[in-house]
């Protein structure tokens, strides 16, 4: 009959326990470390989908572009009056902030109410329909039918005029033309234009 040996030492326990212990706290840091990790990342992954939609998503809807003529059914097309709103899904829109282009010319927003002495190369902003009734998402100065912006910001359901002052680039009949409007957020809308015949009147529909 074999002896049994009665060991109340238990050192192989303890170092046993030991390890043990090291492997728990270890895993407890790393998961600590990959939750952490996985919260920023998440967030930073929020954030860049956000950006990226809103980059290459178009913010701009244009209604409809008429051109004016100073003198009845002569060219050139003086004005390009370019109503536009915010598109489906779109956000509110800083119409100050937009860049117009017409062909290779570029046009910055004014504030300036007398057209006589607008700045060559601007165009400027009617609010033509607010967002909310009794709102003023655009702020309105002038006598004019439409009065002029000082500050604008486009809300969806909210409808704009932008008139453009186009008589340098000598527009006339069956001409093409690209319209480009590039707000501070989302994609360039790119719209190429034929001006139609001019008729006997100081306005032509030349979109829709």
């Amino acid at each position: 009959m074999k002896t049994i040996i009665k060991n109340e030492h238990a050192q192989a326990g303890v170092g046993t326990l030991i390890i043990f212990i090291a492997m728990v706290l270890v895993a407890a840091v790393a998961a600590a470390v990959l939750i952490q990790t996985s919260g920023v990342m998440q967030s930073k992954s929020t954030s860049t989908t956000k950006e990226a939609a809103a980059a290459i998503g178009e913010n701009f809807a244009i209604e409809a572009v008429d051109g004016y003529m100073s003198t009845a059914g002569t060219s050139p097309v003086n004005y390009l009056n370019v109503t536009i709103k915010v598109a489906a899904g779109g956000s509110d829109i800083d119409l100050t902030k937009v860049l117009v282009k017409v062909n290779s010319q570029s046009y910055n927003f004014t504030s300036d109410t007398n057209i006589s002495t607008v700045p060559l190369n601007t165009f400027w902003v009617y609010s033509l329909r607010e967002a909310t009734t009794g709102a003023t998402d655009i702020s309105n100065s002038g006598a004019n039918k439409y009065a002029k912006t000082s500050s604008s910001t486009l809300k969806p359901g909210g409808l704009a005029r932008f008139d453009v002052n186009v008589t340098s680039l000598t527009i006339g009949a069956r001409s093409s033309i690209t319209l480009a409007l590039t707000p501070e957020k989302g994609a360039t809308l790119n719209l190429p234009l034929t001006i139609p015949a001019l008729g006997s009147t100081n306005s032509v529909a030349i979109y829709p």
